[in-house]
Formats: C-alpha cells, structure tokens, sequence
C-alpha cells in the first residue's frame, strides 16, 4: 500500500512540473529533488513490504516512508494555495521563509531514511510498474464484440451449478398466484449472488414477469430502506396503469421515490400500503433480495406481498441457514455446496484462458495447477480470482510456482495477494470503490471521474489521454475479477460496476490502516462524539451527527483532507461552509442525498485545488445558487441533478472536463467557448444561442442540449467535429429540417433527438452516418405519418429506441437496411399498424421490445 501512495505523490509531482513553470512560484527545483529522490525510496519499498511481517524495524521504516509522502503533499499544496491566493504578500523571499525551512526538514528526513535502509538491508528491486502488453485494448476488443444495453459479465462464471439454476427457475415460473418465497444460501463467495443475477436475467423470467427488481440488502439497511429500493425499481418499469388508481397517499409516495427524494416524512406503514398497491397494480413481479441478514428484517418486510396473490415471486439469498429456512418454510432452501474437483478446473481454466476453449491443464504446469486449485478448495471466488490474475501473466512454470510460493508466503490469502499483485497505477485506483456504498453499483463514468481528480490517472502519455487510461484502468480491473461489470455500453466499455463485499471489505481494511480513505458508515443519533478520523480522504454514508461539524467538538477538521464525499445524508447544516473553511486542500467534494443545502457554500469558491464538485439534491427546488467559480482554475467537472444558472466565472475553468447542468444565454455560451478542454457539457439554453464560435472547439465528445422553444441552433449538429455522442431536447431553430448528412460530425456514434417535431422523416438524412451505432428518437422528436429506412441504410446501427412518436402510422425497412441492428425498442407509437416485414431480413436482430403499443405485448 505505501508503495501506490508514494507512486501516487511521484505522479502528482509529475504533473506539476508538466505544467507552466511559473505556476510553481519559485519551488521547481525542490519539487524536481522531491520527485527524484521519493522514486528513490519507492524502489526500495518492493523489498520492504516482501519482509514487513517478518521484521517490526522494516514495517516502522515503510511506515515512516508513509508519512513523509503525505508530508510532501501537504507542503507543496500549501505552498502553492499561499502563493495562489496572496500573491503579493507571499512574493518576497521572507514570506516564504517558512515554507523553505520545512522542505528542507523533509529533505532531511527523506535522507534519513534513505540512509535507514542500508542498515534494513533493503534492495532496489524497482516498482511493479505497468506492463503495457499485458493490458488488452477495450476498444480494439469492443470493435469485434456487439452488447445489447444491459450486458454483464454474470453468464460466464456459472459452473457447477446448472441444475440448481434449472430448479429455480422452474420454481419461480410455476403456475399459481399466491405468493412463493424462494431462498438460496451459501457462505461468503460460494456464487449465490452470481447465480441469482443469471437467474434473473434469464428469457424464461423476463417473459413470464411483468416487473422485476434486484435489491441488495447492507449492512446497515433499514427497513424502510429496503421498501424504498422496491418501490424505486418497480417504478421504473415501463409499464402503464389502466383500470386501476393508487390512493392518493402512495401516489404521492411512489411519485416522490420515483424522482429519487427522501421520503422523511413517510412513515414505514404507509410505504408497506404503497408498496402493496403498486404490486397490486403492476401485476406478476419477481423481486430477488440479496444478502438477507436476519429473520426480523423479512418478518416487517413481507406484508407488502402476502396478499398480493397475483403470482409475484420472491427471491432471497442469504448466508445463514436460518433465515434461509425461515422464509421459506413451505419450501426446502437451495443451499449451494463447494465446487468438486473437475467442476473447479472447468471454471479455474475458463478465468486463465478466457479467449479459448480448455479442459485440462498443459503437462509442464499440471502439477503447479492442481496445487492451486487445492489452495482454492472449491470456493467460485477463490477460482475466479486466481485464474483471473493468471490470465494477466505468462503460463510458464517458473511464473506458477512463483505464485505458489507467495501465496505459501501470505497464508494462502488469495484476496490479499490479487490485490498485492495489481500494478501501482491500479491499487489506489481499486481502493476508492470503497467510497461507494457496499454492494452498490457505481457509474463507471463517475468513478473515472474521481480517479482522473484525485491525480491516480496520468496525464497525457504520448497520445494517449486521461480518458483512455482511466478507461484501461478499468477494464483491466474486470480483467482481473476485482470488480464485476454488472452493465456495458453498446461498444462494450463497462457502464455499471460493483464489488463483492468481501474485496470491498478488504478494501475498507488497507483505506483505513494507510489513512487513505475512511468510510463513516450509518451512525447512530445518539452519538455524542465523532469517530477520530485522520483519513486523508472521508466518505460519509447515512446519516451524520450534528458533531462532526461543530468545530469545538469534532475531530474531523483535519487541513490535510482531500476528499469530502457524503451519499444518503439529509442533515448536513448550513455550517458546513464553516467547515469546509478550513479544508483548503480538497480535490473533491461529492454529496448526494442532502436536500436541505439547496445554496453551495461560497466558501468553495476559495478552495483552488478543487478539481471535482457534484452536489446532487433530492428535493423539488434543487440547487438554487452557485457560488463564484472563477478562482477553480484547476476544476474538471462540475455537475447537479437541477438546472443551476451561472452568471459569471466561467472562463477562468480552463481544466474542466465535464460541465452538467448548467441554464445559460448568450453571455454563458460566449464563455463556454474558452473552454478548450471540455470533454462533456449538458446545458439549457434559455435563449437562442449561436455555436458557430465553438468551431475551435475540438475535445467537445458529448453533448447534451436542452432548450426552450426555438432555441437550439442547428450549428449544434455540425460545429463540434470530435462529438460521438449528442442527445437534443427541444424545437430546433425557425423550425428548420435536419441538415445535410455530410454536415454531421462523421465520428457520432450516438444520437438521441426528443421534441424535435420534425415535419420531413429524418431517416433518409441520419441513415447516412457512417458510424451511428444508437439512435433514438423520443417524445415528438418526429410529428409524420410515414417513416422509410432505404436499402443499406445504417450500416452500424447497433440499437434503434422509437419512443412516443404519436402520429407515426407506417415504417418501412428496405432490403439490407440496419444489417448489425441487435436491439429494437418501440414504446408509446399507438397509431403504428404493424411492424415492417424487412425485420425479418436482419438476422443479427436479439430482441425486439414493444411497451404501451395498444393491444400488443412485449416481445423479448
């Protein structure tokens, strides 16, 4: 671990001196020896940490190594936040006097130690590097393989328990309406997750349930919480009510979780009574529950289903034998056992040779093999992680047996050695997913998101971006088995992902012991004082008392803090600017959940390290004011969930990548084009608004327009020459068609238009684009009667949404037209007579979905 948070301080250190010499007020030359000398001791760390248990001298020298890094972090970002904010009193050599007095204590102890380790007798054996061979390129893969929305990774990891699969699903599609109750249990790791996940994701499910919902039920859920998640997952099917009303209570309930608020002020009865009724009313829904801890929580759970007897089912996994029998009394529990020794090996090569089809071992590496699947005894995970990690090396013997004798070395603990084994780039990079909620599933763009702020991504290396790498990053984390990409996008890239908790414990276990990242979990109320944190990163879950911000109790007002993240909250007060006053190092500060703080502390605007700012409020109002942004040079994303109008300060975020939800006019837009390195930018326009200017523009890849009537110009569709993604919401410009094919960015991949009310069909323009993989077309986006797809038209298209088009009556797909279409979704096209018989000549064509198509069903 100390070795990722040297790397990562090198890393930093790095990226300073690539910048503007100047920006670094007389410090270069103590940042360049810093930097020198940290790889220095970084080399000598691999040695260390191979002989820390064994030597107590050792684990206090990397412990010392440890907290100098830190040190030199928090020296050179002070130094830089003084020289930044008053440059004029901090720009004589006296001023700085005491800033040069502790670079030259650090330079002093960093020699100490360098001197140290030749009385340790540690050697240089050099940082365990990135092997750029070793890590696949996702796009170059991604252009061979095609995903339906919604893919995951679940399908390739169910060995062994094929009948069991079978048993269930026959169970779950009997015939009968009353309520059955199902229970799957096993231990930590045994696949009772992976197999519920193939379970529900099965066609036999998805044709024989109306609605389904997956919950994961953690550590420290409530009840509540759990009826909140049903209720959220069944709401979003699309499915439309008829003959049937909700009270006007659970209406209001199911309409406020629908749009993701609190909830407070409902009680556990009346979400139970809305819950009821919208099962009720939904029809035959499957819900599976995983990781059910204790009797209590489904005894208080299940009156929401017991009388429902419309055939709804209920799933459960769960550790413990008990709860296992107990919900399920009518019926005997699936208890899952450990793999046997053949059923090891198939899924054991199955992770080593993912490309390829093998049942044996190879003769020189049968002895060395057999051993590990020994050292696995049975357990899915165990397998999967180590052939994962085998798959990323060569298959030689000496490259077995060397595991073999690390792992001998560490107890045969598998998880720890996987982790031991990651590259430095990706360690730190794997330990920030414990910032999420455990078992949560995270948004791969966010995630990178955070890694590119907090520095744990390099920047540009030769032509590759941050963007890329952080994407590799990821990739070669599934790769591994780490981390489960639970959805994809259409180009095979990881959209969704999660941990097991097992790794997310092991995670939370090194975050802490390294002052990393500490996670505050679900606190009581009645606690008094806070927990003492030092964490250089905190994350918060639940909710947070009171103390933590009172700055004459709490210990949490430590000024070397990067990273304030808090998901779930619904009482951070007024003073937390305060707080946040004395914080003048973040990097990030990401809060979800918080309703009450609808106005950001403008004390954010003095924080210039900040490089990440996301406020999502779950109310009505939303974010109703931003504070100044001018001074946050170094800003990379900004986002909320509500429209925020800014007024000023934009041209100063000469950093920022990513920019959500903004209203702007004139003057914004104007600003916006001094944005040279936006990457996403998502905004209203509340004027009519001329982009020709954004044609010097050239990182802009995805965009997002929504505008008033008549405001969106049509230089949107042809100034941004790098664009692969575009959605616009709204009535283009003095109603004009669409332009000419040959004036579209010849990249776009994607492209959603929604009340566009075009008059002329727009498929004989977009059928032209070479490259368009998804299309949508949503909510009045075309107001004809007739719509043709010509012969060979949309040579890429992958995925095809047709959504509400109300006066649509008849399509035409031509001979050759859409040849690589996968997926079809047409919802809400009432007047459409019948779907077009070219279909039929599309044999890459998986699914075909129908939703509130009049007397038609959906088809899967």
């Amino acid at each position: 671990m100390a070795e990722a948070i040297v790397s990562h301080a090198v890393n930093k250190l790095e990226d300073l001196m690539r910048g503007d010499a100047e920006s670094l007020y007389g410090m270069n030359d103590d940042i360049r020896w810093l930097k020198r000398e940290l790889k220095k001791l970084l080399g000598f760390l691999r040695d260390g940490n191979a002989k820390q248990k064994q030597d107590a001298e050792v684990k206090s020298w990397i412990e010392n190594v440890r907290d100098v890094t830190h040190g030199v972090e928090d020296l050179v970002d002070n130094y830089l936040f003084r020289a930044s904010r008053f440059p004029h009193s901090f720009s004589s050599i006296h001023s700085r006097h005491s800033f040069f007095k502790k670079v030259d204590e650090i330079k002093h102890k960093i020699n100490g130690l360098l001197a140290q380790r030749l009385a340790l007798g540690l050697v240089n054996l050099g940082a365990n590097r990135y092997i750029t061979d070793q890590i696949v390129d996702p796009e170059a893969r991604s252009r061979q393989c095609v995903y339906v929305d919604g893919d995951d990774d679940v399908s390739t990891s169910i060995v062994g328990f094929g009948e069991e699969r079978k048993a269930i699903i026959s169970q779950l599609t009997s015939s009968g309406d009353q309520l059955l109750v199902l229970s799957l249990v096993g231990i930590h790791g045994i696949g009772k997750t992976t197999l519920a996940r193939s379970v529900y994701q099965s066609p036999e499910i998805k044709r024989t349930f109306i609605a389904r919902a997956w919950i994961f039920v953690t550590k420290h859920c409530t009840v509540i919480d759990v009826l909140k998640n049903i209720i959220k997952e069944l709401v979003m099917i699309p499915k439309k009510i008829k003959g049937q009303t909700l009270s006007e209570r659970s209406k209001c309930i199911i309409d406020e979780k629908k749009e993701d608020y609190n909830l407070e002020r409902w009680s556990e009865k009346d979400i139970k009574v809305a819950l009821h009724e919208l099962i009720k009313i939904k029809g035959k829904c499957l819900i599976i529950m995983d990781d059910v801890r204790s009797k209590e929580l489904w005894e208080r759970i299940k009156t929401s289903f017991v009388t429902t007897d419309n055939g709804s089912r209920v799933l459960l996994t769960t550790r413990s034998v008990e709860v296992g029998k107990h919900v399920g009394p009518n019926r005997a529990a699936h208890e899952l056992r450990l793999l046997n020794e053949n059923e090891s090996r198939l899924l054991f090569l199955k992770k080593v040779y993912p490309e390829e089809i093998v049942h044996e071992f190879m003769v020189d590496l049968k002895e060395a093999g057999e051993e590990l699947l020994r050292i696995c005894g049975g357990l899915p995970m165990h397998l999967v992680l180590l052939g994962s990690l085998l798959s990323r090396k060569a298959k030689t013997v000496g490259v077995w047996s060397k595991v073999l004798e690390t792992l001998s070395f560490q107890f045969n603990d598998i998880l720890c050695f996987c982790y031991d084994e990651l590259p430095l780039e990706l360690k730190n990079c794997f330990l920030y997913i414990v910032a999420f909620e455990e078992g949560s599933e995270v948004k791969a763009s966010q995630l990178k998101r955070l890694w590119m702020a907090e520095s744990l991504v390099l920047d540009k290396e030769g032509n590759q971006e941050r963007d890329t790498k952080a994407n590799r990053y990821l990739v070669e984390l599934s790769k591994r088995s780490l981390v489960q990409v639970t959805k994809r996008k259409y180009n095979g890239d990881p959209s969704r992902v999660r941990v097991h908790r097992l790794l997310q414990e092991l995670c939370g276990k090194l975050s802490k012991e390294n002052n990393f990242l500490n996670v505050e979990g679900r606190c009581s109320k009645q606690a008094d004082h806070p927990t003492v944190i030092t964490a250089r990163r905190v994350a918060f879950h639940g909710v947070i008392p009171n103390t933590y911000f009172d700055p004459l109790s709490s210990n949490l007002t430590t000024p070397s803090l990067r990273t304030f993240m808090c998901f779930g909250s619904s009482n951070l007060q007024h003073r937390l600017g305060q707080y946040l006053e004395g914080l003048r190092l973040l990097t990030v500060i990401d809060v979800e959940g918080e309703k009450r703080v609808t106005t950001l502390p403008s004390e954010i605007s003095n924080l210039i390290h900040l490089r990440y700012l996301r406020w999502i409020v779950h109310s009505n109002q939303g974010v109703k004011f931003l504070p100044s942004l001018e001074n946050l040079h170094y800003l990379q994303t900004l986002a909320t969930n509500a429209t925020i109008t800014i007024e000023d300060g934009l041209g100063g975020l000469k950093s920022i990548r990513c920019l959500t939800h903004a209203k702007c006019g004139l003057l914004v837009a104007k600003q916006l084009i001094k944005l040279t390195q936006l990457k996403r930018l998502k905004i209203t326009l509340n004027e009519a608004v001329i982009l020709n200017p954004f044609e010097k523009q050239r990182a802009l890849e995805s965009l997002s327009l929504f505008g008033e009537e008549g405001s969106i110009p049509m230089e949107a569709f042809t100034v941004f020459p790098a664009l692969h993604k575009l959605k616009i919401y709204g009535i283009l410009a003095d109603s004009k068609p669409l332009p000419a094919h040959t004036s579209f960015p010849q990249g776009l991949t994607k492209l959603t238009l929604a009340y566009s009310c075009l008059t002329k069909d727009p498929m004989p323009t977009l059928e032209k684009l070479p490259n368009l993989m998804i299309l949508s077309l949503e909510d009045k986006a075309y107001d004809g009667k007739y719509m043709v797809c010509s012969e060979a038209g949309f040579p890429q298209l992958l995925r095809l949404v047709l959504k509400k088009l109300e006066k649509l009556e008849d399509w035409e797909v031509g001979n050759g037209a859409m040849k690589r279409l996968r997926s079809l979704v047409i919802e809400g096209c009432r007047k459409l007579k019948m779907l077009p018989e070219g279909l039929q000549q599309i044999n890459s064509l998986k699914e075909i979905k129908l939703i509130q198509m009049g007397n038609m069903v959906v088809i899967e």
